[in-house]
């Protein structure tokens, strides 16, 4: 369960530094799904591991 909740706070992370991006260029950012969906899976990935160290501590 903690991996899915830091794997989702990645995710709003990178969702918010995007928004931001846009505010101040003051423009659309369209991702792809095949995009998108590599950096979710990646997201997660980072999320597993960091949860597998602090496990292992």
């Amino acid at each position: 369960m903690e991996t899915f909740g830091r794997g989702c706070l990645y995710i709003i992370i990178g969702i918010a530094v995007l928004l931001f991006i846009a505010l101040i260029t003051q423009s659309h950012i369209n991702i792809p799904f095949i995009i998108a969906i590599p950096l979710i899976i990646l997201a997660f990935y980072i999320a597993k591991k960091k949860t597998d160290e602090k496990s292992d501590r």
